[in-house]
């Protein structure tokens, strides 16, 4: 039997990014917050529900992004990613070999091929 998530509940993993361990912290309204120890800002947060759907494929429709918030700004903002033909072309590849059931797949590379084929437009 589990203890109920009503209050937050912090760790310290050991795992190191910037030479500094990660913190994660359970929160109260059902997050999971991930930031650099020692930092105050630049946390990644993330609803444990949308997480849970998207790593067991349970939701197809993902409702919430993740969230970041940057030290400079103090906000939370999606982050960018710039998304370029080799990029696109790399994931094509790896979804190739990801193991994904057929229909997944297929649906999926149509997705990026799509995007591959604006970039010639």
């Amino acid at each position: 039997m589990a203890t109920q998530l009503n209050k937050d509940v912090t760790r310290e993993s050991n795992i190191v990014r910037d030479d500094r361990n990660i913190n994660i912290t359970l929160t109260s309204d059902q997050k999971i917050v991930m930031k650099l120890k020692g930092m105050k800002s630049g946390d990644v947060s993330i609803d444990i529900g949308e997480l849970y759907d998207q790593l067991t494929g349970g939701d197809k429709q993902v409702k919430k992004p993740v969230t970041y918030r940057t030290k400079e700004n103090g906000r939370y903002e999606q982050p960018s990613i710039k998304v370029t033909k080799t990029v696109l072309n790399d994931l094509r590849s790896q979804n190739a070999i990801s193991g994904m059931d057929t229909e997944t797949l297929a649906k999926f590379d149509q997705i990026i091929k799509n995007l591959l084929d604006s970039y010639k437009a």
